[in-house]
Formats: C-alpha cells, structure tokens, sequence
C-alpha cells in the first residue's frame, strides 16, 4: 500500500453528518441490521455500487467457490466482514461506515473507502483512494442518490486529506 493513503497524523471521523443523514463507523455489533439491510436490498445494491465491485470478495476463476455479493452473502460472514472492516478501520487501513437518516435513524446506505491498489493496483499512479457507496432501495426511490453522491463527494473531499482527482470513484451517477 502507498504510505500517503492516509497522513500518519489524520484521524479518521467517528460522526459525521450530510444534508439529511449520519455516517457512523460499521461495527460487528451491526451485522444482523446491515445483513437485513443488504438482503433486501439486493437489486439496487448491485445497480449502484459501480464499475467493478463485482470483484469484490470474489476468488479466482480456478475456484468453484465465487462469492456472489450481496446475493451470497450469509449472517454469519457479514459478521466476519464487519469485524474486519472494524479491526481494519482501527488500524487506519480501510474505512467503511454506515448511512443513517437524520429524521429516523434508519439505515440508508454504506460507504467504503479504501487504498486503491487493494482492488486496482493498475490504478495506483492515478489514484490513491477507491470509493463507492449504496443506498436502500427506498432512499433510492425518494429521489436521493444524487444527493448523497454529491454529499459524499464533498465530504471525502473536506473531512478527509483526499483530492478529488485522485479519489476512483466506482458508483454510477444514475
């Protein structure tokens, strides 16, 4: 991984908040709610998420075990998921948090943010940071992807040491 993934002396933001919503880091302690989540939410999931991220959690074609996510996805491994991408944020590897309403709190989305050369080595003189995020089919619904792309956006560009030209952004703008 490059050492200028993250400055040694940024810390990462526990909270924060776009127009409308809440970020929070995922934790173990959320798999059951963020399996739920993800089960039902299949369609817009893999509609979303963008260029590539069916490499996500896949092995290689030598193998017959191809993990189809979110499809495949059971209770059991989204808890080993989550606690990895926990010990993984603490360790300020990779980061991936969740996406609440302000109104009720419900779970909209999640957002992952990784160093680019986990996925795309081949994309690591351009870029630094690969990034994609999902919403809920009912936030999808309400109109609100634009939205919270934009406000991610925003986000990752001022909360966080990224410059947007270096950020591979994998989400459709639909």
């Amino acid at each position: 991984m490059k050492s200028q993934f993250l400055p040694s002396k940024f810390s990462p933001p526990k909270h924060s908040t776009i127009p409308g919503y809440f970020i929070e880091p995922i934790k173990a302690e959320n798999a059951l709610e963020d399996w739920i989540v993800i089960t039902n939410n299949v369609e817009i999931i893999n509609l979303t998420r963008g260029e590539h991220s069916e490499k996500i959690g896949k092995k290689d074609n030598k193998s017959n075990d191809v993990n189809d996510w979110p499809r495949s996805i059971t209770l059991e491994r989204n808890y080993k998921e989550l606690a990895w991408l926990e010990i993984c944020a603490e360790n300020k590897q990779l980061f991936s948090y969740i996406i609440r309403s302000t109104q009720n709190q419900a779970y909209a989305g999640c957002l992952y943010i990784f160093p680019i050369e986990i996925f795309f080595p081949g994309k690591a003189e351009k870029f630094d940071v690969d990034f994609y995020f999902w919403i809920t089919q009912s936030e999808f619904n309400n109109g609100k992807y634009r939205q919270i792309f934009s406000a991610l956006m925003t986000w990752l560009t001022t909360d966080w040491p990224f410059k947007k030209d270096r950020i591979f952004v994998r989400n459709k703008l639909i």
